[in-house]
């Protein structure tokens, strides 16, 4: 009798388990199992440190694979046991079983644990389903206990996870490696406004290598730029799921703060922060209109809008700013020479202070920041009590009860939101990072800089520049007094929302 050609499709859920048997006593199991049903394997599937509770079948590699051997003539697929396919019940029957069923009808199923062809209206097949389900729940309660239990201590310790580059772990404690100081040039490039993919780039060409990473890409760049491991800090709950990589809100984050020695000082991870939001705000920082955003026209209080109206094949030759109401424009390079020669200036006179007139605004804000959360607190006081003194008509009327539970959590989620800004403050405050950057960049030159440094240096430096275009398009710059402009930001934003909740609450 002719074999059935055949799949064998093996899976593991734990990292841990790389390099044991496990894989080779299912090899051997479903090798059996194709002897006794005449099946004749001709390709292995697997799935190696995927976790079947958190990864939906269908979702998985090794299943896809099968899927597309289904569609090319494949008859058969044979796996070990139900917990090798699933521990959620219904997702294999659902995303993998089922269609199959319906495009492939005389495809069958089979398992090593089952005599015959597999059927999962069985009821001892729907009952190892549930047990296997019921057995991956317990290990995840058991393993988020575990993780509470170590992050709840006196002194945190980091639950199992992937280590950081530039780490090294002893105990549960993370320790700076030798990688430390390729971790610190990915943020100081970062810091002047280097794209992700422009340091995998750099990374790779100049052949730096670490422990973990052979090979660079933007999405490494990415994720140690995100990670708040690097400030010494252990963030968990990261996640808006197992299945969703999207990060939840700052607020839903389980923070510990200071468990372990930081590798980036707060300013640097601050400033790297603020220039993910300029991208955001302003576009790309890899831009020769190193003013775009910031320059506005004096007569009409309109920004300029960059354009090219180069001739095909001669770019750079009419790159200007225009004035969209008045239709003024102006060329760029006369325009950033001024500013560069302005700058230039004031950084080797003026600049020298620049750093302790940074820490001035910082103290400035804090204090700001502290009147604000004691003027919530005293809102949300207001709200709580008004809620006891109309406790009957609330009761009698849910739309106002729900009126009160919609502020009151606004409230506390701003205080919350607060309390984080003035926390980074302090950490600013008692950092000395800064002064030891601006004495470095007083030797520099902004001549020798490229598109990106000069841009990300005129967004942190420059709160405007204007251009009259009536008086021989004369210049005037705008200094601030710190480059902390997504803190001078949130306090503006915060003010704001002190004076909507007042109004919420009469």
């Amino acid at each position: 009798m002719k074999k059935i050609k055949a799949i064998g499709y093996k899976r593991y859920s734990d990292k841990k388990q790389d390099g044991n048997h496990s894989l080779e006593i299912q090899k051997s199991q479903i090798q059996l199992l194709a002897e006794r049903e005449n099946l004749e394997i001709i390709e292995w599937r697997v799935d190696k440190a995927t976790s079947a509770f958190h990864n939906n079948a269908g979702k998985r590699k090794g299943i896809q694979m099968v899927l597309d051997d289904i569609a090319n003539g494949a008859g058969a697929i044979c796996f070990y046991e139900e917990s090798r396919i699933t521990r959620s019940i219904t997702d294999f029957y659902n995303e993998v079983y089922t269609p199959i069923k319906n495009q492939y009808p005389q495809t069958k199923f089979f398992s090593t644990q089952s005599d015959g062809e597999w059927n999962p209206n069985d009821p001892i097949t729907q009952a190892k389903l549930v047990f296997a389900a019921e057995e991956s729940e317990i290990k995840s309660i058991r393993a988020k206990d575990a993780h509470v239990n170590m992050l709840n201590q006196d002194y945190p310790k980091r639950p199992g996870s992937r280590i950081p580059i530039g780490y090294d772990m002893k105990d549960g404690v993370l320790f700076p490696n030798e990688d430390a100081k390729v971790v610190e040039l990915i943020f100081y490039l970062a810091s002047f406004g280097h794209s992700q993919q422009t340091i995998a780039e750099y990374l790779n060409k100049c052949e730096i290598k670490t422990k973990k990473v052979k090979y660079w890409n933007s999405s490494t760049i990415g994720y140690v730029l995100s990670n708040r491991v690097y400030v010494g800090n252990l963030a968990w709950n990261v996640r808006t799921s197992y299945e969703i990589s999207k990060p939840k809100a700052e607020k839903d984050i389980d923070l510990f703060k200071n468990v372990h020695e930081p590798i980036i000082s707060p300013t640097i991870f601050h400033l790297v922060k603020q220039i993910s939001e300029f991208k955001s705000d302003y576009g790309t920082m890899s831009t020769p209109y190193y003013l775009r955003g910031i320059i506005i026209c004096k007569r009409c209080g309109s920004q300029l809008v960059a354009k090219d109206n180069s001739p095909k094949g001669k770019r750079g030759k009419y790159m200007i700013y225009r004035c969209q109401d008045c239709k003024k424009t102006v060329p760029i390079i006369p325009v950033h020479e001024t500013v560069l020669n302005d700058l230039q200036k004031k950084w080797a006179t003026q600049f020298s202070t620049f750093a302790i007139t940074s820490k001035e605004q910082l103290k400035s804000w804090s204090n700001k920041l502290k009147k604000a959360k004691h003027n919530l607190k005293q809102l949300l006081e207001k709200s709580l009590y008004n809620q006891n003194m109309l406790a009957t008509d609330i009761a009698n009327t849910p739309l106002l009860e729900e009126a009160f539970m919609v502020a009151q959590e606004e409230l506390k989620n701003e205080i919350a939101y607060v309390s984080m800004t003035m926390d980074e403050i302090d950490k600013l405050l008692d950092d000395n990072y800064l002064e030891l950057f601006l004495k470095e960049m007083l030797q520099q030159s902004f001549l020798n800089f490229t598109d990106s440094e000069l841009r990300v240096f005129f967004l942190m430096y420059f709160d405007e520049v204007n251009i009259d275009f009536e008086a021989n398009n004369d210049i005037q710059i705008s200094y601030r007094l710190s480059p902390f402009v997504l803190l001078e930001n949130l306090t503006g934003h915060i003010t704001e929302q002190i004076e909507k909740f007042e109004d919420m609450t009469g």
